[in-house]
């Protein structure tokens, strides 16, 4: 059906049909050249994401406009060369070729008054060059131009067929979906720490895309709004698309609104083997049939994984959790006496009235550990012997000798962690608050009959346990960070070092402070089972954390574990701090009741 459909768009807009259609899993639609630039062979592109997430008018519109594309063969041509021409003037203003630096040689190692007359042919280099990049501009300006009112023209296309009303929908139905293909994607790569991947990642980001927040819906309405179009855009802003799609006040031909996947036969198949080549293709992910993870069960986690980002945004708000561990022990605090009630309102207020100080004071506290992140790197290179660029990682320019940098890297990062340490204790307030809010909330819904079920008081006793060993280990997590980079960095730039045997010696000690970090962080979680569900498996916190991928020598084996331990620990605290807040706010909305407050002060 789909092939006839698109038949009969092309008929109804006047274009050419393609002469092959392909899918993959983004969120958009294209239309390009086969077989090159005087090739008529057009190849039409659909994203299945597109397919699921738009309705069959709103689809037609899309294709309608893609074809309008197969009708400006002359102009997609004419595009092209000038683009060619672009890239052409580009490269001769960029890019330096031998005689540029054989003349600079020259001018530099000869006699003086003959060097006068290199140093004025360069100058007369640079100003050919500068008149070039003129031009460049010129035609970069002319060719985007001709894209913008290329769109125009394909939007007249949607117009006529899906109608100008549809349009402005449509437009904002395609943000939508990049957005929710951006969070599938990340999705993905928190599965992927588990060697679990959804099976159908279209319809994942379907789900995601009607699981937006409203806060999501109007920054995206916003930005469109506000938008303008530049001088060097290929597209016009939508909030342009839009007015001039509503001038033309098209009513449109075709007013189906059924799903577009209907045109499909098996489009559940088609989106698992598109999901497939993506992961294999694009993702270069190694992976067997056991790894994939059922529709039904994707969906089940991608609701969940949303409800525990909800929890975080609700009670954390833009604290970054992994600064403070929220529980220290995963005991709740004896309810000893009558005021527990009143404890846990207090502890609320305060954490509510505390967070927007501690968002700002969080935000302050990462940039320190990024900055720590990139002193730590220029210390270690420069102990290696290397001389780094002061400015990129944040070294006094005076600083220009390997030991001066290594100095110089050595002060910065003491006054560096003394920040991070004031900062840290600036946030103490907030984090206990929130941790007495929780806490409170959780023992008195246990206690309480009304409130409290034994499955929940169980699975929060174990969770709670195992987020108080998992928490209390980010200080080293983050510190596996910062070595890593410098490790990575001591490895890259090995080939560069005149004597690689320094280099060697840096890495050695480096890979033994990471394999010391890693090692007692091991010996803390091994005890600890992993509670999620995991390809490989029941297994421990501690082999969740290492990589199971295989290494080709020492060093490779301690960059696997550092960065697993980094990607997932972090992932594992954030899933363990959201599934604790659901438990605590389902607690705090029994105990507002009347009757779990008339339990309580009963003592009961």
């Amino acid at each position: 059906m789909l092939f006839a459909f698109v038949q009969k768009v092309c008929g109804l807009g006047g274009a050419a049909a393609p002469c092959r259609i392909d899918v993959d899993c983004q969120a958009n639609a294209s239309a390009s050249l086969r077989r090159g630039l005087w090739s008529k062979d057009l190849v039409l592109t659909i994203g299945l994401p597109l397919v699921s997430g738009l309705e069959l008018r709103q689809f037609a519109g899309v294709l309608a406009h893609e074809f309008g594309h197969f009708a400006q063969g002359a102009g997609m041509r004419l595009s092209y060369v000038i683009r060619k021409i672009n890239f052409w003037f580009a490269r001769v203003v960029y890019q330096r070729d031998e005689w540029d630096l054989n003349l600079e040689r020259a001018a530099r190692g000869i006699d003086w008054r003959v060097g006068l007359v290199l140093h004025g042919a360069r100058g007369c280099v640079w100003l050919t060059r500068r008149i070039l990049w003129g031009l460049m501009q010129a035609g970069h300006a002319i060719s985007c131009f001709m894209l913008r009112q290329m769109e125009y023209d394909a939007d007249t296309y949607e117009a006529k067929v899906a109608g100008s009303d549809v349009f402005e929908s449509t437009s904002s139905r395609l943000h939508v979906l990049n957005v929710a293909t951006e969070v599938a994607y990340n999705d993905v790569r928190q599965s992927w720490s588990s060697n679990r991947l959804p099976e159908d990642l279209p319809l994942l980001i379907e789900h995601k895309a009607g699981s937006l927040s409203a806060d999501i819906h109007q920054k995206l309405s916003q930005a469109a709004a506000s938008a303008k179009t530049g001088w060097f855009d290929t597209h016009p802003c939508d909030a342009d698309r839009i007015r001039a799609a509503r001038q033309l006040n098209q009513p449109g031909v075709f007013r189906l609104t059924e799903p577009a996947t209907r045109l499909f036969s098996d489009f559940a198949g088609l989106s698992k083997t598109v999901t497939r080549n993506q992961y294999e293709k694009h993702f270069e992910l190694e992976f067997t049939q056991e790894n994939l993870i059922p529709a039904e069960e994707m969906l089940r986690e991608s609701a969940a994984s949303m409800q525990a980002d909800a929890m975080v945004r609700k009670y954390y708000g833009g604290v970054n959790l992994s600064l403070k561990p929220l529980l220290r022990t995963g005991d709740l605090p004896p309810l000893t006496d009558g005021n527990a009630l009143a404890r846990w309102r207090e502890a609320r207020r305060a954490s509510e009235a505390l967070r927007a100080e501690a968002e700002q004071i969080s935000t302050e506290c990462i940039e320190k550990y990024n900055r720590r992140v990139e002193l730590t790197s220029a210390h270690r290179l420069a102990s290696a012997g290397f001389k780094v660029e002061p400015g990129e990682f944040g070294l006094p320019e005076s600083a220009t000798s390997a030991a001066e940098q290594e100095s110089a890297g050595r002060l910065a990062l003491d006054e560096i962690s003394a920040a991070i340490s004031d900062l840290l204790a600036r946030l103490e307030p907030f984090v206990n608050a929130l941790r007495d809010r929780v806490t409170l909330a959780l023992g008195l819904a246990h206690a309480n009959p009304i409130a409290g079920k034994p499955v929940a008081a169980n699975e929060t006793s174990e969770l709670a346990a195992l987020l108080a060993a998992v928490g209390a280990e980010m200080p080293r997590v983050h510190e596996i960070g910062s070595k890593l980079r410098a490790f990575t960095l001591l490895a890259q730039n090995r080939g560069n070092h005149s004597k690689p045997a320094q280099v060697d010696q840096a890495l050695s000690q480096l890979a033994a402070e990471l394999q010391a970090l890693i090692g007692e962080i091991q010996g803390r979680l091994k005890p600890f089972r992993y509670p999620f569900p995991h390809a490989r498996g029941q297994l421990s916190v501690a082999e969740y954390a290492s990589s199971e991928k295989t290494a080709e020598h020492d060093w490779h084996r301690t960059y696997l574990d550092s960065d697993a331990h980094c990607d997932r620990l972090f992932a594992l605290n954030y899933r363990l701090v959201g599934r604790i807040l659901e438990l605590a706010d389902a607690a705090e909305s029994s105990l507002q009741s009347d009757s779990a407050q008339d339990v309580v002060a009963r003592g009961d």
